[in-house]
């Protein structure tokens, strides 16, 4: 003890033992749980802060007993994009491949089954008219001219027991071959023709059903020079 220490009551400072520090091991693992602690605290605050979607924070678990997943919601069923012809592409084609214009008709086309049918009974008309005169140039084909008749001794013509005129000299008909050749051509004319109408009526009708909601508008517009047939089909 220090001889000046003595008027202060005996204590000295000096006769303490020196202060230590922690050991640098301690603080280390000191540190290193504070880092542990901090990193922690800051992933859970930052998986609070991210919004959950809906239903994502509710599972259902499939291992409970009478656990059922919830019943997703249906949907109405769309409207369909086109509008169905009255009868199918085949039968409308078949329909008027039988009957031209019945096809039409069953599709509400009017004017289109008018003309189909106009034209069937028109051709029908003039093939019985070529067939009655492809019969009638048949009968015939083998008669033959009157060149001459005959007399009597009074110098009066010859007649038969039927009061016909009875020919001396004949000639044969060179144009009876030829008149029945193109008869029988006008025949199978108008039989290409029906042939045609039935095929063309049957097509029609067909590409009218597959083009069925295909909206077209047809009308009749006056112009400075004249009337004009116009269709407008819009895309």
């Amino acid at each position: 003890m220090r001889p000046d220490a003595v008027g202060l009551g005996g204590f000295d400072s000096h006769t303490l033992p020196p202060h230590r520090f922690p050991d640098s091991s301690v603080l280390a693992v000191h540190y290193r749980v504070m880092a542990r602690v901090l990193a922690s605290t800051m992933c859970v605050a930052a998986l609070t802060s991210v919004p959950l979607a809906p239903g994502a924070a509710q599972q259902v678990d499939s291992a409970r007993v009478g656990a059922r997943r919830p019943a997703t919601p249906t949907r109405a069923p769309a409207a369909p994009d086109t509008v169905k012809p009255p009868v199918s592409p085949k039968r409308a084609f078949l329909y008027s491949l039988m009957l031209p214009g019945y096809g039409q008709s069953v599709l509400d086309r009017p004017i289109a089954g008018a003309v189909f049918f106009s034209a069937e009974v028109t051709w029908i008309a003039l093939a019985t008219k070529s067939a009655v005169d492809l019969r009638f140039a048949r009968a015939h084909e083998k008669d033959s001219l009157v060149v001459a008749y005959a007399f009597d001794a009074d110098g009066k013509v010859r007649t038969d027991s039927l009061g016909r005129l009875v020919g001396a000299t004949y000639a044969p008909n060179r144009y009876a071959t030829a008149r029945v050749q193109a008869r029988r051509k006008h025949l199978e004319d108008y039989f290409a023709l029906l042939i045609a109408t039935h095929l063309l009526a049957g097509a029609e009708a067909f590409v009218s059903a597959q083009l069925w909601d295909l909206p077209e508008h047809v009308s009749m517009r006056a112009l400075p020079f004249g009337a004009v047939l116009s269709a407008a089909i819009p895309w």
